[in-house]
């Protein structure tokens, strides 16, 4: 992995693997904890976690001797409970859970002012049409539209626009993660 960030990213995908992997067997009716009748799903997912396994040791997130893979005759029992301790201890390493209503706290105590700020720097012809000054808005009941777009912003259209500003998000939440893990680390200390 290039950047620190690309490998916590991939870190946090074998995470979803894993705990996916678990709750398909926990939740699967048709599935045995003890085997199914040909074996070939549980060696499959044996084979699977291996793989996991194998990537996380070489992005160092967990110690070589820490998890053994799994046989390939391991039950759908042996492979859930593998899943759930790698996991666990993933958890751990890269992050507390991730509580989405604690971090729009933060954003919006860090963002409190901004309204005010934008205000203020706004040119005055768009203050007037903001309050309702503007000659034509008081002639005229009909509403005023001001759209404030960019060259840039015309080429893209709003399904874009929206992938965007969600890999923007994705990126602000991945940083703040990361600062979350780094104040825990450094109270710990």
């Amino acid at each position: 992995m290039s950047t620190e960030h690309e490998k916590q990213k991939e870190i946090r995908r074998i995470l979803r693997l894993l705990e996916s992997t678990a709750n398909v067997v926990e939740t699967s009716s048709g599935i045995s904890f003890e085997s199914d009748s040909s074996g070939e799903g549980a060696a499959r997912c044996a084979r699977q976690f291996n793989n996991a396994l194998t990537h996380l040791i070489e992005l160092d997130a967990v110690p070589e001797e820490l998890f053994e893979p799994l046989e390939m005759n391991a039950t759908f029992g042996d492979i859930c409970f593998a899943c759930h301790q790698v996991a666990a201890y993933l958890k751990e390493g890269i992050c507390h859970d991730f509580d989405f209503a604690d971090v729009k706290k933060t954003i919006g105590n860090e963002l409190k002012d901004v309204g005010e700020v934008i205000r203020q720097s706004m040119p005055s012809f768009l203050k007037d049409v903001i309050d309702g000054s503007t000659e034509k808005e008081q002639n005229d009941s009909e509403p005023v539209t001001v759209e404030v777009t960019s060259e840039e912003d015309e080429e893209i259209s709003v399904t874009q626009r929206i992938e965007k500003l969600e890999e923007q998000m994705e990126t602000v939440v991945e940083i703040l993660q990361e600062l979350r893990t780094r104040q825990v680390e450094e109270n710990e200390d």
